[in-house]
Protein backbone atom coordinates (compact mmCIF):
# COMPACT_ATOMS: atom_id res chain seq x y z
CA UNK A 1 0.00 0.00 0.00
CA UNK A 2 1.24 3.53 -0.93
CA UNK A 3 1.60 6.83 0.89
CA UNK A 4 -1.29 8.46 -0.87
CA UNK A 5 -3.35 5.26 0.16
CA UNK A 6 -2.98 5.96 3.63
CA UNK A 7 -6.14 7.68 5.84
CA UNK A 8 -5.63 11.68 5.85
CA UNK A 9 -5.10 11.37 10.10
CA UNK A 10 -2.12 8.74 9.14
CA UNK A 11 -0.78 10.82 6.42
CA UNK A 12 -0.97 14.17 8.78
CA UNK A 13 0.52 12.36 11.59
CA UNK A 14 3.37 10.78 9.58
CA UNK A 15 3.98 15.00 8.04
CA UNK A 16 4.13 16.06 12.16
CA UNK A 17 6.34 13.76 13.28
CA UNK A 18 8.77 14.19 10.73
CA UNK A 19 8.11 18.03 11.20
CA UNK A 20 8.70 17.87 15.16
CA UNK A 21 11.66 15.45 14.62
CA UNK A 22 13.09 18.61 12.46
CA UNK A 23 12.55 21.10 15.28
CA UNK A 24 13.47 19.63 18.13
CA UNK A 25 16.95 19.01 16.52
CA UNK A 26 16.96 22.31 15.79
CA UNK A 27 16.53 23.49 19.01
CA UNK A 28 19.37 22.06 20.56
CA UNK A 29 21.22 23.12 16.49
CA UNK A 30 20.24 26.81 17.80
CA UNK A 31 21.29 26.86 20.82
CA UNK A 32 24.83 25.85 20.02
CA UNK A 33 24.88 28.36 17.36
CA UNK A 34 23.56 31.35 19.89
CA UNK A 35 24.99 33.71 20.98
CA UNK A 36 28.18 32.34 20.50
CA UNK A 37 28.27 32.52 16.51
CA UNK A 38 25.37 35.14 15.66
CA UNK A 39 23.50 36.89 17.76
CA UNK A 40 19.78 35.26 17.53
CA UNK A 41 17.62 38.18 15.80
CA UNK A 42 20.43 37.86 12.61
CA UNK A 43 19.18 34.00 12.75
CA UNK A 44 15.97 34.41 12.69
CA UNK A 45 16.45 37.17 9.95
CA UNK A 46 18.16 34.11 7.71
CA UNK A 47 15.66 31.72 8.67
CA UNK A 48 12.71 33.38 7.72
CA UNK A 49 14.15 35.09 4.55
CA UNK A 50 15.73 31.51 3.72
CA UNK A 51 12.52 29.92 3.92
CA UNK A 52 10.72 32.87 1.73
CA UNK A 53 13.14 31.91 -0.86
CA UNK A 54 12.64 28.47 -0.90
CA UNK A 55 8.92 28.52 -1.14
CA UNK A 56 8.76 30.84 -3.51
CA UNK A 57 11.37 28.90 -5.95
CA UNK A 58 8.91 25.64 -5.48
CA UNK A 59 6.24 27.74 -5.75
CA UNK A 60 6.90 28.10 -9.35
CA UNK A 61 7.03 24.35 -10.03
CA UNK A 62 3.22 24.23 -8.92
CA UNK A 63 0.53 24.80 -11.51
CA UNK A 64 -2.32 26.63 -11.43
CA UNK A 65 -0.74 29.54 -9.27
CA UNK A 66 -3.02 30.70 -6.37
CA UNK A 67 -4.65 34.03 -6.66
CA UNK A 68 -5.54 35.55 -3.49
CA UNK A 69 -7.85 37.98 -2.12
CA UNK A 70 -7.36 41.18 -0.39
CA UNK A 71 -9.06 39.87 2.72
CA UNK A 72 -6.40 36.66 2.37
CA UNK A 73 -3.37 38.46 2.09
CA UNK A 74 -4.53 40.37 5.46
CA UNK A 75 -4.52 36.85 6.48
CA UNK A 76 -1.63 36.20 5.57
CA UNK A 77 0.37 38.80 6.86
CA UNK A 78 -1.08 38.11 10.36
CA UNK A 79 0.07 34.66 10.03
CA UNK A 80 3.39 36.03 9.20
CA UNK A 81 3.63 38.34 12.13
CA UNK A 82 2.29 35.65 14.11
CA UNK A 83 3.99 32.64 12.81
CA UNK A 84 7.44 33.77 11.43
CA UNK A 85 8.66 37.00 12.50
CA UNK A 86 7.34 36.99 15.95
CA UNK A 87 7.57 33.37 16.62
CA UNK A 88 10.91 33.26 15.34
CA UNK A 89 12.01 36.49 17.34
CA UNK A 90 10.69 35.67 20.60
CA UNK A 91 12.05 31.86 20.41
CA UNK A 92 15.10 32.20 19.51
CA UNK A 93 15.99 35.35 21.32
CA UNK A 94 14.80 33.63 24.49
CA UNK A 95 16.51 30.02 23.61
CA UNK A 96 19.53 32.02 24.14
CA UNK A 97 19.06 33.12 27.58
CA UNK A 98 17.65 29.95 28.80
CA UNK A 99 18.02 26.43 28.73
CA UNK A 100 17.01 23.79 25.78
CA UNK A 101 15.33 21.77 28.42
CA UNK A 102 13.29 24.46 29.61
CA UNK A 103 12.51 25.85 26.14
CA UNK A 104 11.04 22.40 25.20
CA UNK A 105 9.53 22.14 28.78
CA UNK A 106 7.71 25.97 27.98
CA UNK A 107 6.54 24.40 24.34
CA UNK A 108 4.48 22.13 25.86
CA UNK A 109 1.84 25.08 26.69
CA UNK A 110 1.17 25.06 22.82
CA UNK A 111 -1.67 22.60 22.26
CA UNK A 112 -3.79 23.93 25.05
CA UNK A 113 -3.04 27.72 23.77
CA UNK A 114 -3.91 26.34 20.67
CA UNK A 115 -7.20 24.23 21.62
CA UNK A 116 -8.48 27.96 23.51
CA UNK A 117 -7.64 29.84 20.85
CA UNK A 118 -9.58 27.13 18.68
CA UNK A 119 -12.64 27.12 20.34
CA UNK A 120 -12.33 31.21 20.27
CA UNK A 121 -11.86 32.09 16.66
CA UNK A 122 -12.89 29.11 14.65
CA UNK A 123 -15.49 27.28 16.97
CA UNK A 124 -13.83 23.96 17.51
CA UNK A 125 -15.54 22.24 20.10
CA UNK A 126 -13.46 21.81 23.67
CA UNK A 127 -14.74 17.74 23.99
CA UNK A 128 -13.86 16.07 27.50
CA UNK A 129 -12.19 13.56 25.10
CA UNK A 130 -9.92 16.40 23.08
CA UNK A 131 -9.51 18.17 26.60
CA UNK A 132 -8.20 14.98 28.66
CA UNK A 133 -6.40 14.16 25.66
CA UNK A 134 -4.44 17.39 25.82
CA UNK A 135 -4.33 16.66 29.36
CA UNK A 136 -2.62 13.01 29.38
CA UNK A 137 0.03 14.35 26.66
CA UNK A 138 1.08 17.43 29.08
CA UNK A 139 1.51 15.17 31.99
CA UNK A 140 3.83 12.65 29.86
CA UNK A 141 5.59 15.66 28.59
CA UNK A 142 6.68 16.87 31.57
CA UNK A 143 7.71 13.74 32.98
CA UNK A 144 10.30 13.40 30.11
CA UNK A 145 11.55 17.38 30.46
CA UNK A 146 11.73 16.54 34.18
CA UNK A 147 13.95 13.55 34.02
CA UNK A 148 15.95 15.03 31.91
CA UNK A 149 16.23 18.40 33.42
CA UNK A 150 18.91 16.34 36.15
CA UNK A 151 21.36 15.43 33.11
CA UNK A 152 21.41 18.96 31.76
CA UNK A 153 24.67 20.04 30.43
CA UNK A 154 27.21 22.13 32.73
CA UNK A 155 26.80 26.12 31.60
CA UNK A 156 23.23 26.18 30.31
CA UNK A 157 21.26 28.25 32.56
CA UNK A 158 17.76 29.95 32.52
CA UNK A 159 16.53 32.97 33.21
CA UNK A 160 13.05 34.57 33.80
CA UNK A 161 13.23 36.80 30.75
CA UNK A 162 14.40 33.52 28.20
CA UNK A 163 11.73 32.03 29.88
CA UNK A 164 8.83 34.82 28.96
CA UNK A 165 9.84 35.08 25.28
CA UNK A 166 9.66 31.11 24.78
CA UNK A 167 6.43 31.75 26.14
CA UNK A 168 5.69 34.23 23.80
CA UNK A 169 6.64 32.29 21.00
CA UNK A 170 4.07 29.45 21.77
CA UNK A 171 1.21 32.12 22.20
CA UNK A 172 1.68 33.47 18.66
CA UNK A 173 2.42 29.76 17.49
CA UNK A 174 -0.75 28.57 18.45
CA UNK A 175 -2.43 31.40 17.11
CA UNK A 176 -1.41 31.56 13.77
CA UNK A 177 -2.20 27.60 13.52
CA UNK A 178 -5.51 28.62 14.21
CA UNK A 179 -5.32 31.53 11.90
CA UNK A 180 -3.41 29.84 8.75
CA UNK A 181 -5.92 25.81 8.98
CA UNK A 182 -8.49 27.32 6.98
CA UNK A 183 -6.50 29.02 4.23
CA UNK A 184 -4.37 25.65 4.21
CA UNK A 185 -7.42 23.85 3.49
CA UNK A 186 -8.63 25.69 0.46
CA UNK A 187 -5.03 26.49 -1.26
CA UNK A 188 -1.83 24.84 -2.15
CA UNK A 189 0.43 24.42 0.69
CA UNK A 190 3.52 26.33 -0.68
CA UNK A 191 1.40 29.06 -1.79
CA UNK A 192 0.14 29.89 1.69
CA UNK A 193 3.99 28.98 3.19
CA UNK A 194 5.69 31.78 0.53
CA UNK A 195 3.16 34.51 1.45
CA UNK A 196 3.65 33.66 4.89
CA UNK A 197 7.15 34.12 5.15
CA UNK A 198 7.52 36.78 2.41
CA UNK A 199 5.22 39.20 5.26
CA UNK A 200 7.08 37.65 7.79
CA UNK A 201 10.50 38.80 6.54
CA UNK A 202 9.03 41.99 5.03
CA UNK A 203 8.31 42.97 8.67
CA UNK A 204 11.63 41.50 10.32
CA UNK A 205 14.31 43.36 8.07
CA UNK A 206 13.84 46.44 10.30
CA UNK A 207 14.56 44.90 13.24
CA UNK A 208 16.63 42.50 12.59
CA UNK A 209 19.21 43.75 9.55
CA UNK A 210 21.93 44.72 11.25
CA UNK A 211 22.26 41.67 13.61
CA UNK A 212 22.82 39.72 10.47
CA UNK A 213 26.67 38.54 11.41
CA UNK A 214 29.20 35.98 12.43
CA UNK A 215 30.23 37.28 16.32
CA UNK A 216 33.56 35.15 15.54
CA UNK A 217 35.00 33.63 12.32
CA UNK A 218 32.85 30.21 10.87
CA UNK A 219 33.99 27.17 11.17
CA UNK A 220 32.79 24.57 9.31
CA UNK A 221 30.45 23.40 12.47
CA UNK A 222 29.02 26.77 12.62
CA UNK A 223 28.22 26.18 8.09
CA UNK A 224 26.88 22.84 8.97
CA UNK A 225 24.69 23.87 12.04
CA UNK A 226 23.47 27.14 10.23
CA UNK A 227 22.74 25.03 7.19
CA UNK A 228 20.58 22.85 9.40
CA UNK A 229 19.04 25.40 10.84
CA UNK A 230 17.74 27.06 7.11
CA UNK A 231 17.38 23.77 5.28
CA UNK A 232 15.50 21.76 7.63
CA UNK A 233 14.92 23.50 10.88
CA UNK A 234 12.65 25.88 9.11
CA UNK A 235 11.86 25.38 5.14
CA UNK A 236 11.33 21.44 5.83
CA UNK A 237 9.84 21.83 9.08
CA UNK A 238 7.18 24.08 8.35
CA UNK A 239 6.67 22.32 4.62
CA UNK A 240 5.63 19.48 7.02
CA UNK A 241 3.99 21.77 9.55
CA UNK A 242 1.79 22.97 6.80
CA UNK A 243 1.03 19.51 4.88
CA UNK A 244 -0.08 18.52 8.11
CA UNK A 245 -2.50 21.48 8.51
CA UNK A 246 -4.74 20.50 5.66
CA UNK A 247 -4.81 16.96 7.05
CA UNK A 248 -5.80 17.60 10.31
CA UNK A 249 -7.35 20.14 12.93
CA UNK A 250 -5.07 22.99 14.66
CA UNK A 251 -5.31 21.19 18.40
CA UNK A 252 -4.07 17.90 16.70
CA UNK A 253 -1.21 19.40 14.94
CA UNK A 254 0.11 21.45 17.74
CA UNK A 255 -0.46 18.05 20.04
CA UNK A 256 2.66 16.96 18.39
CA UNK A 257 4.66 19.49 19.85
CA UNK A 258 4.44 16.71 22.84
CA UNK A 259 6.86 14.43 20.71
CA UNK A 260 9.65 17.12 20.79
CA UNK A 261 10.80 15.75 24.14
CA UNK A 262 10.88 12.03 23.33
CA UNK A 263 12.95 13.21 20.11
CA UNK A 264 15.27 15.70 22.16
CA UNK A 265 15.61 12.66 24.73
CA UNK A 266 16.73 9.96 22.56
CA UNK A 267 18.94 12.18 20.65
CA UNK A 268 20.40 13.04 23.86
CA UNK A 269 20.46 9.57 25.36
CA UNK A 270 22.19 8.23 21.98
CA UNK A 271 25.20 10.66 21.99
CA UNK A 272 25.61 10.61 25.85
CA UNK A 273 23.78 13.09 27.39
CA UNK A 274 20.83 11.64 28.81
CA UNK A 275 20.36 8.23 30.60
CA UNK A 276 17.78 5.98 30.11
CA UNK A 277 14.82 5.10 32.47
CA UNK A 278 11.55 3.91 33.11
CA UNK A 279 9.94 6.73 32.96
CA UNK A 280 10.87 7.87 29.82
CA UNK A 281 8.81 5.03 27.68
CA UNK A 282 5.81 5.53 30.35
CA UNK A 283 6.04 9.17 29.20
CA UNK A 284 6.09 8.20 25.66
CA UNK A 285 3.25 5.78 26.05
CA UNK A 286 1.25 9.32 27.81
CA UNK A 287 2.06 11.31 25.18
CA UNK A 288 0.88 8.68 22.06
CA UNK A 289 -2.25 8.27 24.41
CA UNK A 290 -2.97 11.78 24.44
CA UNK A 291 -2.80 12.38 20.54
CA UNK A 292 -4.65 9.10 20.32
CA UNK A 293 -7.34 11.11 22.23
CA UNK A 294 -7.26 14.31 20.50
CA UNK A 295 -7.24 13.02 16.70
CA UNK A 296 -10.23 10.56 17.36
CA UNK A 297 -12.35 13.78 19.24
CA UNK A 298 -15.44 14.95 17.29
CA UNK A 299 -14.76 18.23 15.39
CA UNK A 300 -17.15 20.56 14.64
CA UNK A 301 -17.80 19.59 11.45
CA UNK A 302 -18.49 16.21 13.02
CA UNK A 303 -20.87 17.31 15.22
CA UNK A 304 -22.58 19.41 12.98
CA UNK A 305 -22.85 16.05 10.26
CA UNK A 306 -24.29 14.58 13.35
CA UNK A 307 -26.81 16.82 14.00
CA UNK A 308 -27.99 16.92 11.07
CA UNK A 309 -28.67 12.96 10.47
CA UNK A 310 -30.47 13.03 13.93
CA UNK A 311 -33.43 15.62 12.74
CA UNK A 312 -35.99 13.52 11.43
CA UNK A 313 -36.82 14.25 7.30
CA UNK A 314 -39.79 16.24 6.50
CA UNK A 315 -42.55 14.35 4.93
Amino acid sequence: MGFSALHPKVKGSIFMLLANTCFAINTSVSRMLMPGSIPPFGLSLLRISFACMAFFIVGLFIKNPVKFTLKEHLKLLLCGVMGASFNQLFFLQGLSGTSPVDASLICTCTPILTMLFAAALIKEPISWKKGLGVFIGLIGAVIIMYTSANHQAEGQTSSLSGDILVWLSCVTYALYLVIVQPMMKKHASVHVMKWVFFYGAVTIVPICWQDVKFVAPPDINTWLELGYALIFGTFTAYLFVSFGLKLLRPTTVSMYNYLQPIITSFIAISIGQDIFSWSKPMAALLIFFGVYMVITSKSRADLEAAAAAAVPEKK
